[in-house]
């Protein structure tokens, strides 16, 4: 089945179509369009259609933002989607909107082993429940729960959930963000502005910490979180060692947190921008240490599988998933109303 998939972000937006199935899928035409340039999706769309051809009956669109009722507001762009604009402005395509980590979610059945690296192998339960993290420009989280021989997906906004500290660095930490922000939530912490706010408190409890060449090269980048994991994985910088050693640590440990929120016996994954580029910093041990420590519950954890999303279409290969959903339900739905016509 063919369907149109799209994976909206603050920064960016992919666009895709695809050829999918109950389990495997194919990519037909995709592209990457900056969203600042676009006043709106539809206008995202009608540039990657133009010329493609006929256009496929069923959409999925994953929304960096909470859906609710077809309608969604972009958390970090000023775009407001709706199911039924986006049908009116696309006739003959069917839409469906789902939250961005809902999408992830949806993808996950979709990776194959060379997409993805495996931090724990742990004993998956067959059939079991599966969640998703994933760090990026915020924190997205995701669950899918088995149920009737298929995978659900369930929502989460647990990014924007309190921070805990687990020791008193950890409560000084959030202290420093309460601060700034007024609360200390995950979504402050692991992201890319979480990895400067680490730095930022490492350097206030440490002012000698930080050298001359490091401070330059942090007034030079624009992305000073990029500049700082850099630093930190060429052992060029000790401060920035310990932002994202800290950073680990603390990613492990939500992870550990999500998987117990979902009792992920078929594996947690993270995903995100972040991970695949502080690859050997999670291959350290420090993030599955982080993971397990949760007593009494370690021996849980122990048995879940732990693997990192390479591939960065995830989101977008859900998206797909949400339209061939779709697309399936419709097609139910068209059946039933045949046999009540014929019955009668």
């Amino acid at each position: 089945m063919r369907i149109l998939a799209a994976d909206v972000g603050g920064t960016k937006t992919a666009v895709g179509i695809f050829e999918i199935g109950a389990s495997a899928l194919r990519v037909v035409r995709e592209g990457r369009f900056p969203s600042a340039e676009f006043p709106s999706l539809e206008r995202v769309l009608a540039a990657f259609l133009a010329g493609a051809g006929r256009r496929p009956r069923f959409a999925g669109i994953g929304v960096a933002g909470p859906v609710r009722g077809g309608r969604a507001r972009v958390t970090k762009l000023p775009w407001i989607l709706e199911e039924r604009r986006l049908e009116r402005e696309f006739p003959g395509t069917a839409f469906r909107l789902v939250n961005d980590f809902v999408a992830v979610a949806l993808g996950l059945p979709y990776l194959k082993p060379r997409q993805f690296r495996t931090l724990a192998p742990g004993r998956p339960e067959a059939g079991g429940p599966m969640a998703v993290l994933g760090a990026g420009t915020g924190l997205g989280e995701a669950g899918l729960l088995p149920f009737a021989g298929r995978y659900l997906p369930f929502p989460s906004e647990g990014g924007h959930a309190d921070f805990g500290p687990r020791d008193d660095r950890e409560s000084r930490f959030a202290a420093f963000l309460r601060e700034r922000f007024g609360r200390a939530e995950w979504d402050r912490i692991l992201s890319g502005e979480g990895l400067v706010h680490i730095y930022d408190f490492l350097r206030a409890e440490n002012p000698g910490a930080e050298t001359a060449a490091t401070r330059r090269l942090l007034e030079a980048d624009e992305d000073r979180a990029a500049a700082i994991s850099r630093a930190a994985l060429s052992g060029a910088d000790g401060l920035c060692r310990e932002t994202l050693d800290l950073f680990v640590s603390l990613y492990g440990s939500e992870a550990g947190n999500v998987a117990l929120r979902y009792r992920a016996t078929a594996g947690l994954y993270v995903a995100g921008g972040i991970a695949p580029k502080i690859l050997p910093a999670l291959e350290s041990g420090a993030f599955v240490e982080a993971f397990r420590r949760k007593p009494p519950l370690e021996d849980l954890l122990a048995r879940i599988p732990v693997r990192v999303v390479l591939e960065p279409r995830l989101g977008l290969f859900g998206a797909a998933a949400a339209g061939y959903r779709t697309a399936i339900e419709a097609t139910r739905a068209s059946s039933k109303r045949i046999v009540r016509f014929t019955a009668r």
